[in-house]
């Protein structure tokens, strides 16, 4: 069986998640760097530490640990916030990203990476191949707002604070549009992991 790592990315409620755990069902290992970044939040009090310090004491619980809602609205909606949390956040993120996915490739040939900031990290490169989930504006927002109990200004500052879909498309060697039900997802994904399979060889 070929080894390959398989990207998927897409922004907020595009649907790249339920894309990336219907390929863990084909046979991959998934490494979900949401997932990764809460684990890392848990785990390294200096990094929490750091963002209490460049953002104020009130992101943190009363426990001490990362109140990541309450930083988030914080950050969305404002670029220099933002990149801010970016410059402290990432490093860390990416080298704990590699290991999981390193990791992982010891016990299975193929690796599902699932990040909505691949393109935006500027990692693709390591990837094999990078399948893109995209979804029309308005149903983004409106999943978000059903999704996350979001008004629509929060919405929208959620969907503005990421790259647009067209300066992700050059990067992606599959696209996915996620603007109907989830059966149809489905059906396109399948076929994208028929061609992936067909690139790299069953």
């Amino acid at each position: 069986m070929s080894r390959f790592i398989l990207g998927v990315t897409g922004n907020i409620a595009s649907g790249k998640s339920e894309v990336a755990r219907h390929f863990q069902e084909k046979g991959c290992a998934l490494v979900d760097a949401d997932k990764v970044a809460h684990e890392l939040y848990a785990g390294n009090h200096s990094l929490v530490l750091q963002l209490a310090a460049e953002f104020g004491g009130e992101i943190l619980h009363p426990d001490g640990g990362l109140n990541r809602k309450r930083l988030g609205a914080m950050v969305f909606g404002d670029p220099h916030a933002l990149a801010a949390l970016d410059r402290i956040v990432h490093p860390h993120l990416l080298v704990a990203l590699r290991e999981r996915v390193f990791s992982a490739l010891r016990v299975m040939n193929r690796v599902v990476l699932d990040a909505a900031l691949i393109v935006e990290w500027g990692v693709q490169s390591e990837l094999d191949c990078l399948v893109l989930v995209t979804a029309r504006e308005e149903v983004r927002r409106q999943r978000l707002m059903e999704r996350d109990m979001l008004s629509r200004d929060e919405a929208e500052r959620r969907i503005r604070s990421q790259l647009s879909e067209i300066e992700k498309r050059p990067f992606a060697d599959f696209e996915i549009a996620n603007d109907s039900d989830h059966e149809a997802l489905m059906h396109k994904a399948d076929a994208v992991w028929e061609a992936v399979n067909k690139k790299f060889g069953e």
